[in-house]
């Protein structure tokens, strides 16, 4: 058996420069310099070899010349063996390296709607670089994904704020092997998550809250009827906030009455990008909660998820971290906080 190997970089938008330890799975991110005059000379060579987007998503450093460019990629090569009956053959060795290719862009996709998921900011992978060498590491071949590329939210995708956001928010550790799991065995939650991420790429303020509603649609509208009620209802549960369940239900449905006004024509005014901003978030603790639910307590889909918030339940204990971890900012108060609590014998930890 002969052996091809396999090196991806995947550029990321979005995503604030960050220590070259952290990753995401077999995903390692890094910060690279880029010359740009000797990419000004390939895109003048042949622009269909270059990304003419490329310089939105450069960094420049003050008072550095140099431009950067965040990414992640795999620091050891994926290897696929091939038969040596099919070494000489180009053709097959084609198709070796397709599927491998569209295997990992579909990961490389899937890994942009988690990290969207996780932080709640608008990060984006415009290319994937692909690169296949031999068992000596000699280069075969390399091919590129692309994107179209839309800095919908340019300014403030770098603002202190985000940095902010983006820091703490990825110190939260994600079992991609579980999440991985679920999204295969539940389609609703697949499907919700992917209205979620559609949201971050359309313009207009209005249908984005459509996405967003459809997300929460995908979990909660089992039967067609009272979807407002079932939608704000279950919301408010899974977010599991005793202290503002009732103020959440009110909000939901207030979002969900403007969302139908737009549905049948009436003025859209009043739907604003603080309101998109405001549903975001909500949608994005739901579909976290939900995960650790599944997770932890065993809930396999929809209707069972519905009957355990209709029981009231008490939550494993994971998932109670997991819910409380994600509402906080500063990780090492919290779990202070909890290992403290643990210590006393409390079980209700949230």
């Amino acid at each position: 058996m002969k052996k091809l190997k396999l090196k991806y970089e995947a550029i990321v938008y979005g995503l604030q420069p960050m220590e070259n330890n952290y990753s995401v799975d077999e995903f390692a991110f890094k910060l690279k310099q880029i010359d740009l005059k000797k990419y000004e000379e390939a895109f003048n060579a042949n622009p269909y070899l270059a990304n003419p987007t490329l310089f939105y998503w450069c960094i420049p450093f003050d008072g550095d010349e140099k431009h950067y460019y965040c990414c992640f990629e795999n620091d050891d090569p994926i290897e696929i063996e091939i038969s040596n009956n099919n070494g000489a053959s180009k053709g097959k060795i084609k198709k070796y390296v397709e599927k491998n290719f569209d295997e990992l862009c579909n990961k490389v996709l899937y890994l942009e709607k988690v990290l969207r998921l996780v932080t709640n900011l608008d990060i984006f992978i415009p290319v994937i670089n692909f690169e296949v060498y031999d068992e000596e590491m000699e280069f075969v071949e390399k091919r590129f994904f692309t994107q179209v590329f839309s800095p919908l939210d340019h300014a403030s995708r770098f603002s202190e704020k985000n940095w902010k956001l983006q820091s703490s928010r990825l110190n939260f550790h994600m079992r991609w092997d579980l999440m991985t799991k679920m999204m295969s065995e539940n389609k609703e939650y697949s499907r919700a998550l992917d209205y979620f991420d559609q949201s971050f790429s359309v313009n207009n303020i209005s249908v984005k809250l459509l996405c967003l509603f459809a997300s929460l649609e995908s979990l909660f509208n089992y039967d067609k009827e009272k979807i407002a009620e079932k939608v704000s209802t279950y919301t408010s549960k899974l977010i599991f906030d005793k202290d503002k369940k009732d103020k959440t239900y009110s909000r939901i449905k207030k979002l969900y009455d403007e969302r139908s006004k737009y549905i049948h024509g009436q003025s859209t005014d009043r739907i604003t990008y603080l309101y998109y901003e405001e549903l975001k978030e909500f949608v994005r603790i739901v579909l976290l909660n939900y995960w650790f639910v599944s997770m932890y307590d065993e809930v396999k889909d929809n209707k069972e998820m519905i009957s355990f918030l209709d029981e009231e339940k008490p939550l494993n204990k994971d998932t109670q971290l997991s819910i409380g971890a994600v509402r906080e900012t500063d990780y090492t108060k919290f779990y202070s906080d909890v290992r403290e609590k643990l210590e006393n014998g409390d079980t209700d930890i949230l």
